[in-house]
């Protein structure tokens, strides 16, 4: 209907154009033919439906990942993109992944909409290696199917547009292993003294780390090695006290190790080293630290007993434990002297 009522609107255009094509015709005595074919050639554009050229695209194409091990949980994001939004798009989803299709899921499933002015629509393709996995590779492919929610909404002929996603995974034995992506640290203040007991500074260091294997893992020890401003004398030596968070597989988070200090208030030159298993090395490098005078750092929080020297969680125990020790030496005593009275009664009442 829309093309007849088109067609009848041009009509007396056409009829304008044959005229003017025809004078122009016997003007430059170009041949019969050639005028014919050229109003042909013009009607049939001028009465052909507009066809969308709208654009459908993924990035990235794939799902890849070599390092799945048994039980664990991989996500990829994948997003989808259009160049032209002008009408509700509804995208399926399909896979041809043999023997591994039930360990695939999308967070938005297999069929949904990309509404109207969306350009782009993230998706996350999810893989849930099950624990009797077999140690292989494993590849298929998911394809990405878009129309049209409406046919013929937008006045134009409706174009199916797709993509494909290629899978390549493979499922190996466990794998500890992490890069740390960055890293920062905080002014910390100098220690303080308090109740006879030394409680250090917090050195509070942050690190940004990737753990690229399998297995939930992360750094197990830092180490700092403070030095003078001009990186000359060593000062002190210190490791974290807390225990150090760890990631899930193919995860990224920042994570935090705090590390007690005796130094005066200065500006100082530090050597971190992050540890993986035992001594092996994660990375290692150099920062510059400030510590700060008491209560000049805002929103800081220092040691508790936590941080305190071994000699002075000695003094603490000794402190907490003598007096217990006192107690139940006191009633020890007490209850002896208490039974052996009445031993001295009982025999004295036989006599």
């Amino acid at each position: 209907m829309r093309n007849s009522a088109q067609n009848g609107a041009l009509a007396p255009f056409f009829a304008c154009f044959h005229a003017s094509i025809a004078r122009m015709g016997s003007a430059f005595r170009v041949p019969l033919h050639v005028r014919r074919w050229t109003v042909v050639l013009f009607a049939v554009l001028a009465i052909t439906p507009q066809i969308s050229s709208a654009g459908f695209g993924i990035t990235p194409p794939y799902v890849n990942n070599q390092r799945l091990t048994r039980g664990t949980v991989y996500e990829q994001k994948i997003t989808l993109v259009r160049s032209d939004p002008v009408d509700d798009l509804k995208t399926t989803i399909t896979m041809n992944i043999p023997g591994i299709e039930a360990w695939f899921s999308v967070d938005r499933g297999t069929e949904f909409i990309i509404p109207k002015g969306t350009t782009q629509m993230p998706i996350i393709v999810r893989v849930q290696v099950p624990e009797d996995a077999e140690y292989k590779a494993y590849s298929g492919i998911i394809r990405i199917r878009t129309a049209p929610a409406e046919p013929g909404a937008s006045g134009g002929v409706s174009i199916a547009l797709g993509a494909q996603v290629d899978v390549d995974i493979e499922v190996v034995d466990q794998i500890f292993d992490f890069e740390v992506r960055r890293t920062r640290n905080t002014d910390v203040e100098e220690g303080r003294r308090k109740w006879g007991l030394y409680f250090p500074g917090k050195i509070r260091f942050f690190m940004t780390v990737e753990n690229t294997g399998n297995t939930t893992f992360g750094p197990t020890l830092v180490k700092f090695d403070i030095y003078d401003s001009q990186m000359e004398t060593l000062m002190e030596s210190t490791t974290n006290t807390n225990e150090i968070e760890q990631i899930e597989p193919f995860g990224t988070k920042e994570v935090m190790a705090e590390l007690p200090t005796r130094l005066p208030p200065g500006r100082y030159a530090a050597k971190f080293t992050v540890y993986k298993l035992g001594e092996e090395i994660a990375v290692q490098n150099d920062l510059v630290m400030t510590v700060a005078a008491i209560g000049t750092v805002a929103g800081y929080t220092g040691y508790g007993f936590d941080g305190l020297s071994p000699e002075d969680k000695i003094k603490v125990a000794i402190a907490v434990v003598g007096p217990l020790l006192l107690i139940l030496l006191t009633v020890f005593i007490v209850m002896r002297r208490s039974r052996a009275h009445k031993r001295r009664v009982h025999a004295s009442a036989r006599h």
